[in-house]
């Protein structure tokens, strides 16, 4: 729930008892004023209400509504709207909106209104979820839900739709203003449509916490935006078919992703089917909330009654930013029974937020770096189409020991140092788009302009360059694919997984040929005893050689734009990294020489972890190591407790 307060001091709130509610009651208007009534009802005797789903928009600019024939209150701009679309022609209208139901400023009534979340969003005959105005295009007003709604439906696959297609074209013009209106008529319009979409999907509500519940748990629900409207079933249909087209994967991808998540536990709540508590957290990690804790709060009606029973943390608006992702961490351990919490931990977190040991995930940080864990890494939702793995757990089936000092700022845990880090190799930078649809050759021409080198660091440590077989007997290269993707199979299977990358990585390797080229064979006319006139015959086959060699592999990148397969890497955000031992690892871009890679009882992945003060250790990430997830290295007797703060 959001904390911006919503009300001013002189509205009259009488306090609630326990398991009421308040309903705002909404008169057909005059004009653009609001009348409007509150009503009390308990929980177990609610007449048919409506529950709203919106952002709240910004506090500052509030508008006065007459409410209970008394002033006082004032609403944001953009609950005011949605009130004012819902307004009733000729009969009242009854209205669950939170920033007026419940009184933001009594902490107490907060908590207690919070936990009834779950009952209020299922109760409601409707759910109606307000996106805002109209969405326009070319200065008209286009709402893009119907004729993707009826394409989705006659199931037309992309190469059917009318839509510009290839990287370079799509991504110049697509939001230029002019961009509609190149193209013929059918391109005109299906241009449009997918500009208005885009517009529509990066409006604030698509990123607000609370929306996951509000959507999971209704009934039936209605969304709004303008004077258009459509149910949820018709809106997800027509959103998750554009989704598939592929136009977006490198725009807010998560959110992508999320929605698909949100639908999953809307189907599945009815059949009492309730994904885990780590589940949701870091499905819907890149959401928002005015109110950090709100991203653990705001998740808890979607938790099943075996885990609500396990839980200590309460949705209790006193307990500080610290106390609640603390306990919310602990919890996770409790009800999971390993250590998979602690992969979303680390050395990540908002400056404000600076002071939550490492151990506990800063569930408010918009970490984009995809998790390392199989369990997270999965095409759809919720572990439905995980990717495939060959490894488990790097402690094999061991449960985790720990230990809890009162004051929660450290945490013990039984396990011990494996090795320490070498040498790493720089981090893989990736661009992401807030407005572009993204592409993989996008991804790929972004990554050349940045990575080259890097990638080139970490053949090296991998020892793709000098041919070195790893310690297991593997080929390096082998080691180096499988090392960026965590020892999973993204695209199927094990030889699936190598074609895709080795056709994504191949224009890497085309550029670094071409550029060694260029420098060795300029240093050999330099160098060479022969006169001017050989050096600059040379020099002149030099540079026409290396007009045809570059155009030919513009044009190789030309061709093949279309036929390159997103590559679905995990070392972006990451760095590469080599121990000791001569293990090959990646982990956290925050990584240094002589870090120390340490494995813990019942913790599935290894952990990146620093020398602190007073015997205490951090967290830098966690880790993969290739050759060691099968578990057969890990050793119980060598575990000591170790405190990390």
């Amino acid at each position: 729930m959001d904390v911006s307060k919503a009300s001013q001091p002189g509205y009259p709130y009488h306090a609630l008892q326990p398991d009421t509610i308040r309903l705002l009651r909404i008169y057909p208007g005059v004009g653009t004023g609001l009348v409007c009534e509150l009503e009390v009802a308990h929980i177990s005797q609610l007449p048919p209400y409506e529950a709203l789903s919106y952002c709240w928009g910004d506090p500052s600019d509030k508008i006065p509504i007459d409410c209970n024939g008394s002033g006082g209150l004032s609403i944001t701009k953009n609950l005011h709207s949605a009130l004012l679309s819902l307004l009733p022609p000729d009969k009242p209208r009854l209205i669950w909106a939170d920033a007026i139901c419940i009184n933001q400023e009594d902490i107490d009534e907060r908590s207690a209104q919070v936990r009834l979340m779950k009952n209020i969003y299922q109760l409601a005959s409707s759910v109606v979820v307000w996106l805002g105005g109209s969405i326009e295009v070319d200065g008209k007003d286009l709402w893009p839900i119907p004729p993707l709604l009826e394409a989705a439906q006659k199931n037309l696959k992309r190469n059917q739709l009318p839509i510009r297609h290839g990287t370079k074209d799509w991504v110049r013009h697509v939001l230029r203003p002019d961009y509609t209106t190149n193209g013929d008529l059918n391109d005109k319009r299906w241009n449009a449509i997918i500009k208005s979409l885009i517009l529509l999907l990066h409006r604030p509500w698509f990123l607000r916490t609370w929306i996951i519940q509000e959507v999971a748990l209704a009934t039936h629900a209605v969304v709004i935006c303008g004077i258009h409207s459509a149910n949820w079933d018709d809106f997800y249909c027509a959103v998750s078919y554009a989704i598939d087209l592929d136009y977006f994967s490198s725009t807010l991808p998560e959110m992508y992703s999320s929605l698909q998540n949100i639908e999953s536990v809307r189907r599945n709540l009815p059949r009492k089917q309730y994904p885990r508590p780590l589940d949701l957290l870091a499905s819907f990690r890149i959401f928002l909330a005015t109110d950090p804790r709100d991203k653990v709060f705001g998740l808890y009606s979607l938790f099943s009654d075996s885990d609500l029973a396990v839980l200590e943390l309460q949705q209790d608006y006193t307990l500080d930013l610290v106390k609640v992702f603390t306990q919310s961490a602990m919890d996770c351990i409790a009800t999971e029974g390993n250590l998979d919490v602690l992969s979303f931990g680390g050395q990540d977190c908002l400056p404000a937020h600076s002071q939550l040991p490492t151990w506990v995930p800063d569930w408010a940080y918009q970490d984009r770096t995809k998790p390392l864990l199989p369990r997270f890494l999965s095409t759809f939702s919720f572990g439905q189409h995980q990717w495939p793995c060959p490894w488990e757990s790097a402690t094999g089936a061991s449960y985790p020991v720990v230990e809890i000092p009162e004051d929660k700022k450290v945490i013990m845990l039984s396990g011990y140092v494996l090795d320490r880090v070498s040498e790493t190799g720089g981090v893989l930078e990736k661009e992401y788009y807030e407005s572009q649809p993204g592409h993989p050759l996008l991804e790929i021409n972004t990554a050349m302009k940045k990575c080259s080198e890097v990638f080139e660091k970490w053949e090296d440590i991998c020892g793709v360059t000098s041919n070195t077989p790893y310690y297991t007997g593997e080929a390096a290269w082998d080691v180096y694919w499988k090392t960026l993707y965590a020892g999973g199979y993204p695209h199927g299977d094990e030889q699936q997984t190598k074609a895709a990358f080795e056709k994504w990585y191949k224009p890497f390797r085309d550029l670094r040929s071409l550029t060694e080229y260029a420098g060795n064979r300029i240093e050999e006319i330099q160098n060479s005893d022969s006169g001017m006139a050989y050096k600059i015959v040379a020099g002149v086959g030099w540079f026409g050689k290396m007009t045809y060699m570059g155009m030919k592999f513009g044009m190789n990148m030309y061709t093949s734009r279309d036929k390159i397969p997103p590559s679905k890497m995990l070392g972006f955000g990451r760095t590469l990294f080599r121990t000791g031992r001569g293990l090959v690892g990646l982990s956290s871009r925050h990584v240094k020489t002589g870090d120390a890679i340490a494995l813990f009882q019942g913790g599935k992945m290894p952990l990146v972890i620093r020398e602190a003060e007073e015997g205490k250790w951090q967290i830098v990430g966690d880790a993969y190591i290739h050759g060691i997830m099968d578990g057969k290295e890990f050793d119980c007797s060598r575990c000591d407790m170790l405190r990390i703060g």
